[in-house]
């Protein structure tokens, strides 16, 4: 076996530049092939991240009627225990929201206030700052940092986060001890219940500040339903339903609840056991799922791209093969005089074209590596101004290793047919070939 090897590197060395030319080729194609499904890998859990940032995928949100002839259909501390007793059923989280209009410095906005039980106030993991202190009277919110966006100036027009935002410069330049621009923690709110700025305001503290992807003020529950009571026109609660006589109805209804199911696999049954009581129910697993099916295609697409460039060095390490038979004629001819084997024969052209295409495959990955992390996770987020450190493109072990084993695999299948034609050749045709 070993003369094999030496053979095989031999002919390599002599015939350096169509090595050289052929190995290029399957580099190009294995760049081609990884790059493009590493990009596919990338932007899928980049999508599938946002996808999930706002909540698991085994949440499911339902919304109930908010008019009073619709009382089966409300979503109330009864119905809610109801909920809870479904089968795969772990918890249900009930929301309760009241229209805001709210003053900060210049600016202004149009928001709401979401009212949550304590329990899940405390699960949050605020960037800066903390949750809110219970107290029972006074009302505090923890802020996501994309309500900024909702402030404008309403002389200007100029929103919160166009006027304040600062430059890549100057981001640069700030100080880490120097309080972020985008930092509310500490601050006060002058704030309207029921969009109606002509009514008694109430000064709201900032407690802590979640990411920039959440656009919601998060604050407790009970005391934001104290503060609705103690704001109440004529016994009508902000945001509460009345019977059809225009009265209160006596329970609290709350404007949309957050139900946890045990397993994903059982999000789209509780979806249509939901909806069947009269809920409006929604999931962020509707919204993946369809991610997934787009992502699936947009991979196919990419990943056939790359295909066509290693298609192309297959052929060529198939054209290489065939050429190299064709020079190498006088050397098959002595070698079967010798005694070579036919198998042995074939062995040393499958070994060429499969070093040629491990060659190739290794190559072609440490490029694909470069290009992915330099070329697309770095220039290419810069480019596109996505946040740090986002990888654009993924390359799993799984793909690394394949890849390599791919461009094996290809090699030894492109060289298959010049290798099974020279170990058939016999001495005397290939002595009068060579005359």
């Amino acid at each position: 076996m070993g003369f094999i090897w030496r053979l095989c590197i031999a002919n390599m060395k002599q015939r350096g530049i169509r090595t050289g030319l052929t190995i290029l080729g399957v580099v190009i194609g294995v760049i081609s092939v990884v790059s493009m499904l590493a990009l596919g890998l990338g932007v899928k859990n980049e999508l599938l991240s946002e996808a999930t940032m706002d909540g698991s995928v085994t949440d499911v949100r339902i919304y109930g009627s908010n008019e009073g002839k619709r009382r089966d259909k409300m979503i109330t501390d009864r119905r809610i225990q109801d909920i809870e007793e479904i089968s795969h059923v772990e918890g249900v989280t009930p929301m309760l929201t009241a229209g805001t209009y709210i003053k900060y410095d210049r600016y202004s906005a149009y928001m709401e206030f979401t009212g949550v039980p304590r329990t899940y106030l405390e699960a949050m993991k605020p960037e800066r700052g903390s949750v809110p202190e219970v107290n029972g009277t006074k009302l505090s919110v923890l802020m996501g940092a994309g309500a900024l966006n909702l402030f404008y100036n309403e002389n200007t027009g100029v929103s919160y986060a166009e006027a304040k935002a600062p430059t890549k410069e100057e981001q640069k330049e700030m100080d880490n001890n120097i309080k972020h621009w985008n930092d509310w923690s500490g601050e006060y709110l002058e704030a309207y219940l029921g969009y109606n700025e002509s009514g008694k305001s109430i000064r709201v503290p900032i407690t802590g500040m979640l990411s920039e992807y959440d656009f919601q003020m998060y604050c407790d529950m009970e005391t934001m339903k104290k503060i609705l009571k103690r704001n109440a026109a004529l016994g009508v609660i902000e945001g509460q339903p009345t019977d059809e006589d225009g009265n209160p109805i006596n329970e609290w209804v709350y404007s949309y609840a957050v139900v946890k199911v045990d397993d994903v696999e059982n999000v789209d049954t509780i979806v249509k056991r939901l909806s069947d009581m009269g809920y409006q129910a929604e999931s962020n697993k509707e919204y993946v799922d369809e991610v997934q099916r787009e992502i699936k295609i947009i991979q196919i697409l990419l990943g056939g791209i790359g295909a066509i460039a290693l298609v192309v060095a297959v052929i060529g390490i198939g054209n290489t093969m065939t050429t190299s038979v064709y020079d190498r004629i006088n050397e098959i001819g002595v070698l079967k005089v010798l005694g070579c084997d036919p198998d042995e024969l074939m062995g040393l052209f499958l070994l060429e074209s499969g070093i040629l295409g491990g060659i190739g495959g290794v190559i072609g990955l440490i490029c694909s590596y470069g290009i992915s992390r330099l070329g697309i996770n770095k220039l290419g987020v810069k480019l596109l101004e996505m946040p740090k450190n986002t990888q654009l493109a993924v390359i799993p072990p799984w793909l690394a290793v394949s890849s390599v084993v791919l461009a094996i695999l290809l090699g030894i299948f492109a060289g298959y047919l010049p290798a099974k034609w020279a170990s058939k050749m016999r001495p005397i045709e290939a002595v009068k070939r060579n005359t």
